[in-house]
């Protein structure tokens, strides 16, 4: 018996470290990832245990610790749930320690193309966030929300003289924050992600033989923007760069970036901050969650390629 749950344990362990193509967010031969703080474009069957991320600046510093679920209603449309656990300690005289849930979002999320030859797809959404948290962490104490356009590019379709920039992939989003409270700034948010893939170039361009895990590993570069449109921030602009890297298998995405402000705007809310995320691919975990509204019960994600696992 116990000979039997080594095994057991064993092929678990080997399963869910398997370096086979990624499964999820795929476009053709291009599996994109799920960015620390651009938004992803694929619909996909996805829980976000924790996205936690420590910031530092002047005032203080602030954890919060993200959690979301996303679940597809067919082939290109999902729904997502999320929200956060926010932890502050400002160092203020007289300013105590706060603590509570932020306020908790919808989001629904059609993706109206995708151009598997050329690795692209582009999808829109509206995050709408209700107001259920505490205003102690800074809950907006109003409904918000944000219409966006959503894009994702893979460079797989560039010429054999520049090869090995074919790992290379774009993701990014951009739209406006709207509050029905009139007096908060309404924000232009834009995040761009810049992803270089290990496993797409070992697949795809040249073997270099690489093991598990480095065989498992995508570094990505995000830079985010917010552009005050009005309000007590209008005009100004706040730009972060968050340079961090992914390892991602058939069932799991787990990852550490860096938070860096890129201008005297930004650096007056962050010197520096970490964010992790744990992303759990739930359509192979848990069959049963590939059950569609529409469609029913779906199959497998097909790996890049197109191949059935």
């Amino acid at each position: 018996m116990m000979r039997w749950r080594a095994s057991a344990v064993g092929g678990f362990l080997c399963a869910i470290t398997a370096v086979e193509a990624h499964a999820h967010g795929v476009v053709g031969e291009r599996a994109f990832i799920e960015p620390f703080i651009t938004e992803d474009v694929n619909p996909k069957n996805e829980f976000v245990i924790a996205r936690p991320e420590w910031d530092h600046s002047r005032d203080g510093s602030a954890l919060s610790v993200g959690f979301g679920l996303e679940k597809k209603i067919s082939d290109r449309f999902s729904l997502t749930l999320d929200s956060e656990w926010d932890t502050t300690d400002p160092k203020g005289p007289g300013e105590l320690h706060e603590d509570g849930f932020n306020n908790l979002s919808i989001s629904p999320k059609y993706a109206f193309f995708i151009d598997p030859e050329h690795e692209a797809v582009a999808s829109i959404a509206l995050e709408a966030s209700g107001p259920t948290g505490s205003q102690n962490v800074g809950a907006e104490k109003d409904w918000a929300f944000k219409p966006f356009l959503l894009y994702g590019k893979g460079l797989g379709d560039l010429p054999s003289a520049v090869k090995y920039l074919r790992p290379l992939a774009l993701q990014g989003d951009a739209g406006f924050e709207v509050s029905t409270d009139h007096d908060r700034t309404t924000t232009f948010a834009h995040n761009v992600a810049v992803e270089y893939s290990v496993p797409y170039l070992q697949s795809f361009v040249r073997d270099l033989g690489l093991r598990w895990p480095l065989s498992n590993l995508i570094a990505d570069t995000e830079f985010n923007f917010e552009h005050g449109v009005n309000g007590a921030d209008h005009g100004h602009t706040k730009a972060f760069a968050t340079p961090g890297v992914v390892y991602m298998d058939r069932y799991v995405e787990l990852g550490v970036a860096g938070r860096f402000p890129l201008n005297d705007r930004a650096h007056q809310e962050l010197d520096w901050g970490i964010i992790w995320i744990v992303d759990l691919f739930i359509d192979d975990i848990l069959p049963w969650t590939r059950w569609q509204v529409i469609g029913g019960m779906q199959p497998p994600s097909g790996l890049p390629g197109g191949s059935a696992p």
